[in-house]
């Protein structure tokens, strides 16, 4: 016997893609504000997609034609000026995440030469593929920041710059089909997909080597060497972002309850984070040899210490360091002391519970990890019971 209450229509992971009962697949389209359903005579998935395409593509033609869009013709720099409108308006969006739109719109138009002076209904899936093509291939070699020249042997560009200007121009087209410019948005077929970052491999110094990292800066010989080391020790001891650092004021740090506030972060929301001893100490001196003009006088003396880090990293044997090395080895440093992932998560500002601290910081030094292992045994744990047992039995042998 039949089981009636079975669905007739199953609904897939692929928009408008539909399995009927009797295993063939259908493309729910609607034209007109009418919804209409088609045949893709094929039980395969793969084979359904594909048809199912080519029925999007000649629904978005004709509805492009249709009185129910919108009349007249937009251009890509028209979208994009909408698009950027809408963001920049959004008090919920942090201004660094803006800013990073930003960048994303302005590697778009240099990758895309006379996207901005397209008509918005000309962009097809076709010309958005060859463009990622071209940008992730042939595109400006990826350069790292701080560096003169690309690294070697590379092309195009970084998986970040990629998917920030794909963000962009999906982004824009959404705001297109909003508008009723679009009847679907072309970026979003399912070939063009966003890279993946490779992974960095950390490679921290050992807490010895960091103070002798510190020394070496404060040792330099020059004007702004021991500020430098001071904004090191900072970042190390606080998990600071540098631009969280830099813009910590005097009143920002409460000695009283043995606290720094964050307020400048980059979710927008400020934080509190307790001092460690060392830090603590640090303030301390610091307040002693250079005390604030008043409460609203930066805490950091200087701006940035990257080139006193790379030339101490150089001199210690140490590896190479940059300002956000230094927040990992403070999270490094915390789990190793046994803080559990969630609070090292709320220290530095994850709102994830953890997850992300488990992913990026949730790695052990070599140091450690080896200490770790040489408490590991597969021999009878030495319990008191044992211990008495041994005792005799040793008497008794004697």
């Amino acid at each position: 016997m039949k089981n009636t209450d079975l669905p007739v229509w199953t609904k897939t992971n692929v928009p408008n893609l539909y399995r009927h009962a009797n295993k063939r697949y259908y493309a729910r389209i609607f034209l007109g504000g009418k919804e209409m359903w088609k045949s893709l005579k094929t039980k395969l998935k793969s084979v359904a997609e594909e048809k199912l395409k080519e029925h999007v593509g000649n629904a978005r033609q004709q509805r492009s034609n249709d009185s129910n869009l919108t009349k007249g013709n937009l251009t890509f720099e028209s979208a994009l000026e909408l698009y950027r409108q809408n963001f920049q308006r959004d008090a919920e969006i942090a201004e660094r995440t803006k800013h990073f739109r930003e960048e994303g719109i302005q590697r778009l138009l240099k990758t895309w030469p006379g996207l901005d002076k397209l008509n918005i209904r000309k962009i097809t899936p076709a010309m958005v593929r060859e463009w990622a093509l071209h940008m992730r291939s042939e595109g400006l070699p990826y350069i790292p920041k701080g560096a003169k020249k690309p690294l070697r042997n590379s092309s195009g560009v970084s998986p970040t710059a990629f998917n920030s200007a794909l963000d962009a121009l999906k982004h824009t087209l959404d705001t297109a089909v909003e508008a009723g410019y679009l009847f679907t948005n072309p970026a979003l077929d399912k070939t063009i997909k966003r890279a993946t970052p490779k992974p960095k491999r950390l490679v921290l110094p050992t807490r010895s080597q960091f103070q002798a990292i510190v020394q070496a800066i404060e040792n330099a010989g020059c004007g702004e060497c021991k500020a430098a080391a001071e904004m090191a020790r900072f970042l190390a001891y606080t998990g600071a972002r540098h631009n969280e650092a830099i813009n910590v004021l005097w009143r920002d740090i409460d000695l009283v309850n043995g606290r720094v506030t964050l307020r400048v972060t980059k979710n927008g929301h400020p934080r509190d984070v307790h001092m460690i001893p060392e830090c603590r100490a640090l303030v301390e001196t610091v307040k002693q040899e250079h005390p604030p003009g008043s409460l609203a006088t930066p805490f950091l003396r200087v701006k940035a210490c990257l080139g006193f880090l790379k030339k101490a990293c150089l001199e210690v044997g140490a590896p190479r360091m940059t300002h956000h090395d230094l927040r990992h080895l403070f999270a490094t440093t915390a789990i190793e002391s046994g803080m559990d992932l969630s609070t090292v998560a709320k220290i530095m500002g994850h709102q994830d519970g953890g997850a992300l601290a488990m992913k990026v910081y949730g790695h052990l030094r070599d140091e450690h990890a080896k200490a770790a292992m040489q408490r590991v045994s597969f021999g009878p744990v030495a319990t008191e019971e044992n211990v008495v047992e041994f005792n005799q039995a040793v008497a008794v042998a004697g």
